[in-house]
Parts: structure tokens; sequence; C-alpha cells
């Protein structure tokens, strides 16, 4: 007997990650309730197809020249977006809910891709592919939507195409009746956000780029994006944390508090635009703030932020309110095992007050206030914390 011939490697990969989709595609995705849906491996006729497609495509980005998406070396991401069209389709329109299973057959594959629906409009995808072996190539982003039975197909150019975040919203618009926002980073440990804001044309044929990098909104560096329809109308707005530092007479330790800005976009006839930044409330963001009033001498505002105001002339006397210099305060450790310490550790280089200090803080009136400070005799992270 002739023994069969092993599968390649590639294609055995590929038929190892395929039964969640092609089972959906197969209809068992609505099971009688209290069933356990008999899922067959099924490698689909086009399977094929995605491997060759799959090797020509790691070729390709391995002789890629520059980090530019144009020209030869655009083919390389448009073979990853066919096979990506061709698993959508596969998929289909009603099992939209499950194309994350996509990302994973490719990346089985050997590409380097990230796959991105609105969980409310699942029929609209995005899958970003990257260049797996030019980390600083530009990244192309293909959008897929169904108009009708038609599944069509976009691209945009993307740096780095990293974490993206997607929502798609109707805007009753005859104009633009749909509305797609995209955020995502650049590589690295501090790489930038970036927006893209798409508005359909009127016969959904095609994206009209309304807002792209470095003509959108400063969303900061290394930030914590999301959509978030804050007004319950439908239309969402865009909400950034960054990790920020204000004040140069403050450093931190590596596992203490620090500040959080908070920026809230919303969307005009233009794009979206800031409407408001603030610093995120908190314990360390009234003690800097305490201090900054007692330099600027306003002691009505300082006095606001203790819970005691009678402490405002003991926080002068010991110098707190000197001329700001480098590194002048020191946050040395924090309440443990507590995300949002109520008391921390901080040493004052300055002044009469020299010295470090524990300080507590309470909750008064949905406010920060400073509840005491306390002198540390031996500098160091005791046990227990001194109590007041």
């Amino acid at each position: 007997m002739t023994r069969a011939a092993p599968m390649p490697t590639a294609r055995r990969t590929l038929f190892r990650a395929l039964p969640l989709l092609v089972a959906l595609a197969a209809g068992v995705a609505h099971p009688v309730q209290g069933a356990t849906p008999l899922v067959k491996p099924w490698v689909p006729p086009f399977a094929d197809s995605l491997v060759v497609w799959a090797t020509e495509a790691k070729a390709r980005f391995q002789t890629n020249q520059g980090d530019s998406i144009g020209g030869s070396n655009y083919r390389a991401y448009d073979l990853v977006g066919r096979a990506g069209r061709r698993l959508i389709r596969a998929l289909g329109r009603d099992h939209m809910q499950q194309a994350y299973a996509i990302e994973s057959v490719l990346d089985s594959l050997g590409l380097d891709t990230s796959l991105s629906i609105d969980p409310a409009l699942p029929e609209f995808a995005l899958l970003v592919v990257r260049n797996p072996d030019r980390p600083s190539a530009l990244a192309v982003g293909f959008l897929y939507w169904f108009r009708g039975d038609d599944l069509r197909t976009q691209g945009v150019m993307m740096s780095g195409g990293l974490s993206p975040r997607t929502r798609v919203w109707w805007t009753a618009e005859e104009s633009a009746p749909y509305e797609w926002g995209i955020v995502y980073r650049e590589r690295g440990d501090r790489g930038r956000s970036h927006l893209l804001l798409l508005r359909l044309n009127q016969d959904g044929y095609f994206w009209n780029l309304t807002q792209y990098e470095d003509e959108g909104p400063d969303l900061g560096v290394d930030p914590d994006v999301n959509w978030v329809d804050v007004n319950h109308d439908g239309r969402p707005e865009l909400v950034a944390w960054t990790r920020v530092v204000i004040d140069s007479s403050f450093s931190e330790c590596a596992g203490c508090p620090h500040l959080v800005d908070e920026k809230l976009f919303t969307e005009h006839l233009g794009g979206f635009e800031l409407h408001d930044s603030r610093l995120v409330p908190s314990p360390y963001a009234t003690f800097l703030t305490f201090v900054r009033l007692l330099r600027e001498q306003n002691r009505t505002a300082a006095a606001r932020l203790l819970a005691d105001p009678a402490r405002l002339d003991a926080a002068l006397a010991l110098g707190w309110g000197a001329k700001p210099q480098a590194g002048q305060w020191q946050l040395e450790y924090a309440e443990e095992n507590a995300p949002w310490p109520t008391w921390f550790a901080i040493k004052f280089t300055g002044g009469k007050g020299g010295g470090e200090y524990i300080v507590h803080f309470t909750m008064k009136d949905v406010r920060w206030l400073i509840k005491d400070w306390l002198p540390v005799a031996k500098p160091g992270r005791p046990r227990t914390p001194p109590e007041r």
C-alpha cells in the first residue's frame, strides 16, 4: 500500500485553524438550545488559494524595499487583503460577530494582522495588515462592508496600525449615511495614537477620508483611547487617557501613582475636535495642586483642599510654598495593593520642612482633600504607615 504524502506544513496549520470559521459558514452557528453542535473539520475549496497567497505574501514582505506601501511593495498587502475578503465572504454577513476567528487563521499562516469590528454593527470589519519582517514599514487597513449581498473592500494607509479600535454609526445624512471611526497606535513602547474618520458616500460604494494622520486631533503619546457615547445620542465621542508630567519639581517612583490627563473629543462638521481636557481627580493630583497654590500665594484656594483649613499655616511654615526646583518633591511609595491609593509617602528637600511625610487623604463633597501629613522619623518603607 502506498503511503499518502504528508500534508504541507502551511496547509496543515490552516486545517487546524479553520474549524470555528467553517462551522459558522456551514450554518451551525445557531444550534438547538442545550445541544452541542457537531463541528467537523473541513477545509473549504479555496484553502489552497489561501496557502498560496500567504506564501507569496511572506516572500514579498521579505523582499520589499523601504517602508512604503506603494509600487511593487503593495502586492504583499493586497494578497493578504484578498485572503481576508475570501474568509469574510465564507463567514457570511449573518455570522460577522465571529469575525475575530479570521485573524487567528491569517496569523497561523505566518502573517501579521489585526482585526476589529464594531459589535453593534459587525457587518463592517477592519483588517490591518503589517509587514512581519519590517516593523518600521507602513501598514494597510482593509475596510470590508456589505452593500446588500455585495462584499466591498477599500484600503487605507496606517503607521503601525496596532491595537485598532473601530466604531461605525448611522448618521441619517443622505450624503454620508454611515461614518467609520478608527483609532490605532504606532509601533514602539511610547507610540503615538492616530484617528481615521471616514464617511460613506451616498451610494455606499466607497469611503471618503475626513480625518487622517497629522490632520486629526492630538491624542497624545501612548494613550488609552476608547469610543464612548457620552450623551447617548447614538453618535460616539472619543476619550483619551494619558499619563502626564506637568511639574518637574515632582518625581515619582516606578510603582507610585501618577497624573492622568483625560481628553474628550466630540464630532463637528470637519471631524473630531477637543471638547474638554482635565486632570483626573486623585489624591496625588490634589496634593500637587495644593503645592502649586501655595507657591502662587493663593491661600483661599489652597485652604479649600484641606480637610482642616487651619493646617494651612503649618504647610507654609514648612516651606512648601517655596520657589520650585527640579526633583524638590519625591514620591517614595504608596498604599500597597491599591491602584488608587488614599495615602502616600513623599520627601521634600527644600525649606525648613525638609524630610519625608506620610500624607493621608479623605473624600468630601465628591472631592479629594488632604486629611493630614505626618513626619517619618526613620526614612524607608515601614510595614505599617503611621496613622493619625
